[in-house]
């Protein structure tokens, strides 16, 4: 009979075969090829995590998008008297400039606005052709001319009058009233941007019946506007307001200025004012 201590000094034999070694070796190669292409993917997805957050500030706001004009529409310089540089006119120039209808492309507005001693701004949107005109103050822009456009391209607005254009003194007590009624007040009367109603009112932007508000405690004023971006406007009227809520009528528009000498471009404060694109 064989001793117990020898049952337990003899080792376990293998029950396993060659054809098994191979088997294991195999996946374990197919097993680290796995894990190589896991990584990968980890790596592609952390790779597109950090792109999108460039696209964000430390607020969580879209950064501002410069204006490109396609290749196909690229604007010719001027040599006679160059463009202004940095700058896009992509805002809406309340009247001050005038359909130029034989211009049919962005191409061809800039080259005979060039071409005219006379011509000093132009625009191009699909909707309104080609405008041209003179020279304009733009921005913050308060030296030059009294002809001026805004910076920023057409937006979105919440606003209202509080008066009937021609109307009798009464229709404009009622419109008034229900104007500033909160429950029967329309902030979505005048969606497109109107013109007129002055410098920002920087202590009540915070909303649209903020801004509402400040305009009916204020006997002279009968028109407001809010904007999220750009604040509360009032005054004793506007006009040139924009649009109906078409799509078209807030894109923004691609034009240039000519540079001129007698200006400074400056802002109220004798500044430099530069546009931000």
């Amino acid at each position: 009979m064989m001793k117990r201590s020898s049952i337990w000094k003899t080792p376990p034999q293998s029950v396993q075969s060659s054809s098994d070694d191979d088997k294991y070796s195999r996946h374990g190669v197919h097993m680290n090829r796995v894990r190589c292409a896991i990584f990968a993917v980890i790596v592609m997805i952390c790779l597109a995590a950090v792109r999108l957050a460039m696209f964000f500030d430390k607020d969580t706001k879209l950064r501002p998008v410069k204006l490109v004009v396609p290749a196909s529409e690229s604007i010719p310089q001027c040599e006679s008297q160059p463009w202004k540089p940095n700058e896009d006119m992509r805002g809406k120039c309340p009247g001050d400039l005038k359909p130029f209808a034989s211009a049919k492309t962005v191409s061809e507005c800039a080259t005979t606005c060039c071409s005219d001693p006379k011509c000093i701004t132009w625009q191009y949107r699909k909707d309104t052709g080609c405008l041209q005109g003179g020279d304009v103050r733009l921005g913050m822009e308060k030296d030059g001319v009294s002809a001026w456009c805004s910076d920023h391209p057409p937006r979105r607005w919440k606003g209202q009058y509080l008066y009937k254009k021609g109307g009798k003194e009464e229709e404009d007590a009622e419109i008034r009233r229900k104007g500033c009624d909160a429950s029967t007040w329309n902030p979505n009367e005048q969606v497109g941007q109107c013109f007129g109603l002055g410098d920002v009112k920087k202590n009540v932007s915070g909303s649209a019946e903020e801004c509402r508000s400040a305009c009916c405690k204020d006997e002279k004023c009968r028109a407001w506007q809010w904007n999220a971006d750009l604040g509360c406007f009032y005054a004793s009227h506007m006009f040139s307001c924009q649009g109906d809520g078409d799509p078209v009528q807030f894109e923004p528009f691609v034009g240039r200025r000519k540079l001129m000498a007698n200006r400074k471009y400056i802002d109220i404060n004798d500044k430099p004012w530069v546009m931000t694109l």
